[in-house]
């Protein structure tokens, strides 16, 4: 009788994620909203002194028509500037974000280890490549990526080493209370045991 033959397993080509890392598709969309969101935030809180300007020339306009095309012309350029500045600061920051969360998993990929090393340096190459895109003379350019990759640097050593520890942290909580589960399921078990034994022993002596 022939042994069934086991099916041939395929080698998956998927690349373990390592801890820390995030998945650069679901921080894009949150930068996009949270670009948006600052944006027109921005514009709206802008748009205070223009209304103010739109009130006094109501005031010193009779017209009841006149007003009404005042206040109509008002809100429908206070729209467009809200939306134009929610669009704008949406890409811009998906834009960011994209890219930043990419070249650090990028880094991470290559040099199989995450680390703060690949935080700053993901956050100083996105800071160049902005200052570099940004519009501007070849020297104010240079001067932006200069700055740009500094500052990126700066800023993303302290809080990528902030995020690595929480993780540590998190990691550790999850072992303790894995090792805590196992130890109690053992401990059950030898009870269970123990207990069955004790009921064997019973009834051999009622016998």
């Amino acid at each position: 009788m022939e042994a069934p033959e086991k099916p041939e397993e395929t080698p998956s080509n998927k690349t373990e994620r390592l801890a820390g890392t995030v998945n650069w598709g679901t921080a894009t969309v949150i930068g996009v909203f949270a670009g948006m969101l600052y944006g027109g935030s921005k514009e709206a809180s802008a748009s205070i002194s223009k209304d103010a300007e739109v009130m006094l020339k109501l005031g010193s306009t009779p017209d009841k028509r006149e007003q009404y095309r005042l206040m109509r012309d008002a809100m429908e350029k206070r729209f467009i500037r809200v939306t134009r500045g929610s669009i704008v600061g949406g890409v811009r920051l998906g834009m960011f974000t994209a890219g930043f969360y990419s070249l650090q998993n990028l880094l991470a990929e290559k040099r199989r280890v995450h680390d703060v090393y690949n935080v700053v340096g993901a956050g100083s190459a996105t800071a160049a490549a902005f200052g570099l895109i940004m519009p501007g003379s070849l020297q104010w350019r240079a001067r932006n990526v200069v700055l740009g990759s500094v500052l990126g640097a700066a800023i993303c050593f302290p809080l990528g080493w902030i995020h690595l520890k929480l993780i540590e942290k998190a990691n550790e909580g999850n072992i303790n209370m894995a090792a805590s589960a196992k130890g109690s399921g053992e401990t059950g078990e030898a009870k269970s045991g123990l207990g069955a034994a004790i009921e064997r022993l019973e009834e051999n002596l009622n016998k």
